[in-house]
């Protein structure tokens, strides 16, 4: 499973998922196989009002609030009879959805006969491990079949909601980005990232907590946007969006290779894996190979560590932000940027990192010459922090 988070800086990417596998259960009825591209929605956008019932309505109930786009995602889950979807994957399941939330969490429980107070209980434990602030957003789903019953429920800590942004449009036609924060937030921009080429930062507002930016796409592909919001713990992706350019949505989620992801595979230290990966990334787009810095290595260390003993995602975990760790060291680089990630691998994690807008931004800036990469191994796989500086 894997989960990222991007912070660029020039001073002048949960909790984890918790998942727990259920017992082989049969819905009702056999939905749509996950990723059928008829099942995409017309738009990306939150939050949609649920039409739940029954125990699938009290186990939403035990969020802030209850959203449709979501519930369809724990419904297809349901009919897989699988919540164990590494973290990429269920992402995807949100676009198809139409939900624009980052870091979702799945959940299910599972046996011959439930006890809807038991569940309730169960699923209000696993929602209280985890925790990214904003407003807890949930659905859910509740299916019988051939002796089993199962639930199912999909959680995300939503920090901003989206208005609605198509999901297909067509070459040059203008596109509205308009998301209304949940959280304070000190700055926001969008990120695009196109079907070719690096990301690119668009123009943005932030005005009484509503962010604003207009996007056309230059060419036929999938766009992605992401919305970045500088937050309590620094700046994160909060929001994204899928938009298709005279391009059919994907029928299925698929995971491709990133460029440099070979380099890497023939050595076993995964700090050391990933820096062959980065740099190989960059000769392949022509940006410039970077430097191990041992410095930039210890403020990488001792955040990945933290986020190892946390069991928890950010630029702050306790231990500082990039910028106060980097002080620490005497450091004051002019331009610096970090990314985290747990995977299962390092490989996975640097696909993770190479498919995000910011984390990809950081990982082929030009300024940077120097890097510092910590990848310390838990049981929850591998936590990755990767922190870029010019020190020039």
């Amino acid at each position: 499973m894997l989960l990222q988070c991007a912070a660029a800086c020039t001073p002048a990417e949960p909790p984890l998922p918790t998942v727990q596998a259920p017992e082989p259960a049969a819905p009702d009825a056999r939905a749509p196989e996950a990723g059928d591209a008829g099942l995409w929605q017309a738009s990306t956008r939150s939050p949609e009002p649920s039409e739940a019932q029954g125990l699938a309505a009290r186990l939403g109930a035990l969020c802030a609030r209850q959203e449709g786009a979501l519930d369809r995602v724990a419904t297809r889950l349901a009919a897989r009879g699988d919540a164990a979807l590494e973290p990429a994957e269920l992402g995807f399941e949100l676009r198809v959805a139409g939900s624009p939330h980052v870091w979702p969490r799945s959940w299910s429980y599972a046996g011959s006969a439930l006890d809807p107070e038991d569940a309730l209980s169960r699923a209000k434990r696993w929602l209280a491990g985890f925790g990214d602030g904003g407003k807890r957003s949930c659905g859910a789903a509740h299916v019988k079949g051939n002796g089993q019953e199962a639930v199912f429920l999909v959680a995300v800590d939503a920090l901003a909601d989206l208005n609605g942004v198509p999901v297909r449009a067509r070459p040059g036609q203008w596109l509205d980005v308009s998301a209304r924060m949940l959280v304070d937030a000190r700055g926001a921009k969008v990120i695009v990232l196109g079907p070719r080429g690096a990301p690119r930062a668009i123009p943005t507002s932030l005005d009484a907590g509503v962010v604003r930016a207009r996007f056309a796409p230059s060419s036929p592909g999938a766009w992605l946007l992401q919305v970045l919001a500088d937050v309590d713990k620094g700046p994160r992706p909060v929001l994204e969006a899928l938009v298709h350019a005279d391009s059919a949505p994907p029928g299925a989620f698929h995971s491709a290779p990133a460029p440099g992801e070979e380099a890497g595979a023939a050595l076993t230290d995964p700090a050391s894996a990933l820096f062959a990966m980065v740099n190989a990334a960059r000769r392949a787009e022509g940006a410039g190979a970077l430097t191990r810095n041992s410095e930039l290595e210890r403020a990488a260390l001792v955040h990945a560590e933290a986020m190892r003993d946390t069991r928890s995602l950010g630029h702050d975990v306790g231990k500082g932000s990039v910028k106060s760790r980097l002080a620490e060291l005497g450091l004051e680089p002019s331009a610096y940027g970090e990314n985290v990630a747990r995977a299962a691998t390092a490989e996975r994690a640097h696909r993770a990192i190479w498919a995000s807008p910011s984390h990809r931004g950081n990982l082929l800036e030009p300024r940077y010459d120097s890097v510092g990469i910590a990848a310390v191994v838990g049981p929850d796989g591998v936590w990755v922090t990767e922190v870029f500086a010019d020190l020039r």
